[in-house]
């Protein structure tokens, strides 16, 4: 079964991996070891594919809140451009979060 890829998901392969790496460590079984070494990086490569997909959502929502608050400016719409900052702030927020 697939899973959507999530930060969660990936942070419990992460320390799945990580777990069973150090249980073949501890006890010799070089397949195990190996098996949760791979386990751990797939589970960082997929929170850092999520980060870096939430990061580029982000960046459009700032790019477009920012568009649709000068726009709202340069119309004197005062809702078009309490949406944008909106938008903007938004997609800052989810920038900081994912870098």
């Amino acid at each position: 079964m697939s899973t959507q890829p999530s930060k969660t998901h990936g942070k419990i392969e992460e320390i799945t991996g990580s777990v069973r790496e150090t249980v073949g460590k501890v006890t010799g079984n070089q397949s195990m070891r190996a098996d949760g070494a791979a386990q751990s990086a797939r589970g960082t490569a997929e929170i850092e594919g999520v980060k870096a997909a939430n990061y580029a959502s982000g960046a459009l929502d700032s790019a477009g809140g920012a568009i649709k608050k000068n726009l709202g400016s340069a119309i004197n719409n005062q809702q078009m451009q309490a949406e944008g900052a909106a938008t903007q702030a938004k997609g800052d927020l989810k920038r900081e979060i994912n870098q």
